[in-house]
């Protein structure tokens, strides 16, 4: 994830253990096996992770990583209820990546990342140490096929009782004269409209006679993360299914994000791929060349073929 470290509202930036997050919002993180859910509650609150998504064991003092696949995070507290957005902000200027909190039996683990390479986690976690608040801060690594220590979850509230409801009085209402016939829906190769004017589209490439684009909403409240400098959006699986739909276009198969991958388009144009795309019935598509079958919360980058 090299990205400007501006968040836009701050909104969630990105995931690259592969933290796909929200509607809940609800989400996942990416590292092939590193996989999990995330959700936020609103634009307003910081994402929680999942309590089974892996966040590894703690490097002290000079210690060096176990393995050259391993992931990483920064622990950047623990705290007794969730730390607020807007206390979060500060460390937004030094990291690459999000803060995200994860809860446990009593507690909120506040965490940095997820970091694909050691030297710009230690180095970020240089710079979150100086802020004040922030300077027993540390490194986690996650290692490749280490089993997931599961976590008890934060307790949740006691249920109000119930108050019983009024039943109303059945209204009567008439039956109309003749059924309206519906036509039947369109498939998304009939799809006419015209494409969305809030849509700009950011990339595009033609292989093997299929047209693939990238596209970003301009007006929108949607989650986005930062990568070569821009804001993309990551979306559901409906969301992004509607979005290339209004396009008159579709989601990629298996088969043709294979043809993307090896035309080499993506690393020479500066296509995101920290996050994997969404493919047709909810596949994840991921730059490794892996196709995993994801929730459809999930908040992945968007592409569109034709």
């Amino acid at each position: 994830m090299k990205m400007a470290a501006q968040p836009k509202q701050p909104l969630v930036k990105l995931l690259s253990i592969a933290l796909l997050a929200l509607p809940a919002f609800s989400a996942p993180t990416l590292a092939e096996e590193f996989l999990c859910d995330a959700t936020q509650a609103s634009t307003q609150a910081l994402p929680q992770l999942d309590t089974s998504c892996p966040i590894g064991k703690g490097l002290w003092g000079k210690q060096q990583p176990k393995s050259d696949q391993s992931q990483f995070w920064i622990q950047c507290g623990v705290y007794s209820k969730p730390l607020s957005l807007s206390k979060a902000k500060t460390l937004y200027q030094h990291i690459s990546t999000d803060v995200w909190l994860k809860p446990e039996a009593k507690a909120f683990r506040c965490l940095i990342g997820p970091y694909q390479d050691f030297n710009q986690a230690r180095s970020e976690l240089n710079k979150v140490k100086q802020e004040p608040g922030y300077k027993e801060a540390f490194i986690r690594e996650i290692i490749k096929g280490q089993p997931v220590k599961q976590t008890k979850p934060a307790a949740k509230p006691k249920p109000q009782p119930k108050v019983a409801k009024v039943k109303p009085e059945p209204v009567a209402v008439k039956a109309p004269v003749a059924a309206a016939a519906v036509a039947p829906a369109k498939s998304m190769s009939e799809n006419k409209a015209k494409p969305d004017s809030d849509v700009s589209v950011r990339l595009t490439a033609d292989i093997n006679g299929v047209h693939y684009l990238v596209p970003y909403l301009l007006f929108s409240d949607d989650q986005f993360y930062m990568e070569h400098d821009l804001p993309w959006n990551r979306m559901s699986y409906e969301q992004a299914y509607k979005t290339c739909y209004r396009q008159g276009m579709r989601l990629a198969t298996p088969i043709e994000w294979k043809a993307l991958l090896d035309s080499g388009v993506m690393a020479k144009n500066n296509w995101p791929m920290h996050l994997p795309y969404w493919g047709e019935e909810k596949a994840g598509l991921f730059y490794s060349g892996k196709v995993n079958q994801l929730k459809g919360s999930s908040l992945l980058n968007v592409m569109c073929v034709k």
